[in-house]
């Protein structure tokens, strides 16, 4: 097999295995199987190289709850792309409950049978439990969304957007008196990170295809909110956060992150095992191990809603998505050209940057600390329940700030139920967390404040243990 991380191309020996409607199985080895990069549902490549196997004649056969489905026929139009080609030849039952309503298998005939235990598939009875809380909250209506809630995200958008314009113009014609003037600045420049982040939410929520349920409309108003509200290419996002979530905290070691959004950058490897996939040489990675303490916070806040604004626009290559970005930069202009000098304009931009890293902080610290496995651990049947509980922190923060949150507080919800709007995550949160305790299965929970701590003191961990160890040391002279 051959994998690529951003441009590094490497051999990893061994070999996968199917099992076909017939009952005999069909080896995947080097022969029969063709890799090549990861591409999202519209034909376009992932950047961070996913490499899926192709049985190079046959059927492609994925199970669900017993049955073998052949979809060699469905890969090129599968909405969530070529990511469903990791599960050739393996039960995916869990990934298709997470993902999929029952109704989608109704025009779907199986091709044949195998043995799963709907009481403790792969062994792990919690497993069986999670897909009944599944089907529960089917049955309880919590995978709609009600149109109040929709209309309660676009009425704070509005607010913030229209905070940002009257800030501005206010501070630009001078205010009342120079206090005043101070306020509207204040005003401006939070609305404007006000609008960024409600957008970026916004573009999750509807990528994800839980708010209408109408996957093109979802994705147009993704498009808006992403691209034009954002500045964030909204259809690359959706690409790299199909394979976060179905490989949460995973790597292949010696070959590269499995995770796109687990990815260390050049300023930290939060985990040991990450150390022989950095980019870093090891002897610089040293050098990055004594201080990662210290950089993570002002990278994350300062760096962070910036590079992945540029992130996005070098790993996408859709004019539509690029057209989008060009549209939130000329209102940003716009915005800025009231002000009397580059200095203003220039403080006013980077006030709004500054309290978006928030969020940029926020989606990092649920994951930053937990463990990190192999990417087949996290295909391995009965494994995925139990998988995502223990690759989340919880963050217990009260209800009225659910706002700020946006839902990515409750991300042990967020993660067993992606189908399910954050508008019900209160309600589902604690029927979780009864369940975990029910089947002994450990759901880390914090403050705010102490996740954030706990994520420093983590990085000040692994680079002083890896000193101690002696990685990236010189050899000792003879």
């Amino acid at each position: 097999r051959f994998h690529s991380q951003r441009g590094r191309v490497r051999k990893e020996d061994g070999g996968d295995m199917g099992k076909g409607g017939d009952g005999r199985f069909h080896e995947l080895s080097q022969q029969t199987v063709a890799y090549q990069l990861g591409h999202s549902c519209e034909g376009t490549p992932i950047v961070e190289a996913k490499w899926r196997p192709v049985p190079e004649k046959g059927p492609i056969l994925v199970g669900v709850r017993g049955s073998w489905y052949d979809i060699s026929m469905f890969v090129p139009s599968h909405p969530g792309g070529d990511i469903i080609l990791e599960f050739a030849g393996r039960d995916a039952t869990a990934q298709f409950v997470a993902y999929h309503s029952d109704k989608v298998l109704r025009h779907w005939k199986p091709v044949g049978t195998y043995k799963w235990d709907r009481a403790a598939p792969g062994g792990d009875p919690f497993e069986a439990a999670w897909l009944s809380l599944s089907e529960k909250f089917e049955r309880d209506g919590l995978y709609t969304t009600s149109t109040s809630w929709i209309a309660w995200c676009f009425a704070l958008v509005a607010a913030f957007l229209v905070a940002a314009i009257a800030g501005s113009r206010a501070y630009a014609y001078g205010g009342l008196c120079p206090a005043s003037a101070a306020a509207c600045f204040g005003i401006g420049a939070v609305g404007l990170a006000g609008l960024w982040q409600q957008s970026g939410f916004l573009m999750h929520d509807f990528m994800h295809n839980h708010v209408f349920h109408d996957r093109l409309l979802d994705n147009r108003l993704g498009w808006f909110f992403g691209c034009c509200g954002f500045g964030v290419c909204s259809k690359w996002w959706r690409d790299e956060h199909h394979e976060h979530h179905l490989f949460t905290n995973t790597v292949i070691p010696s070959i590269g992150c499995t995770d796109p959004q687990f990815d260390p950058p050049e300023f930290w490897a939060q985990n040991a095992v990450l150390f022989d996939v950095h980019k870093l040489p090891p002897w610089a990675l040293r050098y990055v191990l004594r201080i990662q303490h210290l950089l993570f916070l002002p990278v994350v806040i300062v760096l962070g809603p910036i590079g992945v604004k540029i992130d996005a626009l070098i790993g996408e290559s859709r004019p539509t998505e690029h057209a989008g970005v060009l549209l939130h930069f000329l209102f940003v202009g716009w915005l800025l050209s009231a002000f009397q000098t580059w200095c203003e304009a220039a403080a006013f931009y980077a006030t709004s940057s500054l309290c978006v890293g928030v969020l940029s902080l926020q989606l990092l610290i649920s994951h930053m600390t937990q463990p990190v496995s192999h990417k087949d651990e996290a295909k391995a049947e009965g494994n995925w329940a139990r998988r995502q509980v223990e690759a989340v922190i919880d963050i217990n923060s009260p209800r009225w700030l659910d706002w700020f949150h946006g839902g990515l507080h409750l991300h042990s919800v967020h993660h067993l139920f992606p189908r399910m709007c954050r508008e019900h995550y209160r309600v589902a949160h604690p029927q979780l967390v009864a369940l975990c305790r029910a089947h002994g299965v450990h759901l880390e929970m914090m403050g705010w404040s102490e996740c954030v701590a706990n994520s420093v003191r983590n990085f000040r961990k692994v680079g002083q243990d890896a000193l101690a160890a002696g990685f990236g040391a010189p050899p000792t002279a003879q």
